[in-house]
């Protein structure tokens, strides 16, 4: 099971990495926000250690927000780690992390190209910018974020999967003072680190029982 996290503050935004790492640690990613450059995005195998990325990368010096990923593998038998199927993933300004799974993703003509289904998400946006447009077509669990560096928004995206916040970091799991968000079908914006709702989009549950 993957677990996505964010935060404007770095170490909120690994506690919340950390919190995820016991749903598994099979590989990690990693994206950057900072102002009028690209993100830094770092993918590897496994779990990201905090005081190296502070040595490497001096977090929190000149990025703004924090956005984590973290992945099991969905079956017993592990494939070989490779960054192209490490989250998240990009298609030309669009970056998505994705914790779910897009159960209709054989249907789409692109799927014949990308090696897993989260890969689509960037892809479509690319082609129809609008949120709600995109996802609607989209069936499963969905729950995700995404960064548009072109604009440099950072959208979080509620369908199906866990999402707590506490008004300026999100994650899959409970933490501290977060909030569950039941209702689905929810698209926020990070607007000044505050979680804020934007827009609302039809979404069913395909597991609701």
């Amino acid at each position: 099971m993957c677990g996505i996290t964010g935060s404007y503050n770095f170490d909120k935004a690994f506690e919340l990495y950390q919190k995820n790492l016991e749903r598994g640690s099979y590989s990690s990613g990693l994206l950057c926000v900072r102002d009028f450059a690209n993100p830094l995005v770092l993918k590897q195998k496994g779990a990201f250690s905090k005081e190296q990325l502070i040595k490497d990368y001096s977090m929190g010096k000149e990025f703004k927000y924090f956005l984590f990923h973290s992945r099991a593998p969905t079956n017993s038998i592990q494939e070989e780690w490779s960054e192209e199927t490490t989250h998240p993933f990009k298609y030309e300004y669009f970056y998505v992390a994705h914790n779910g799974i897009i159960s209709n993703f054989k249907e789409f003509e692109e799927s014949s190209t990308l090696k897993v289904d989260s890969s689509i998400i960037p892809l479509k946006l690319y082609h129809q910018p609008v949120i709600q447009y995109v996802y609607q077509q989209l069936e499963g669990l969905l729950t995700s974020w995404i960064y548009n560096s072109n604009n440099q928004t950072i959208n979080v995206v509620k369908a199906g999967s866990s999402l707590w916040t506490d008004g300026y970091s999100f994650s899959s799991v409970q933490f501290e003072g977060a909030s569950q968000i039941e209702d689905d079908g929810y698209i926020f914006e990070v607007v000044d680190n505050a979680l804020i709702l934007k827009q609302t989009f039809n979404y069913n549950n395909p597991y609701f029982l």
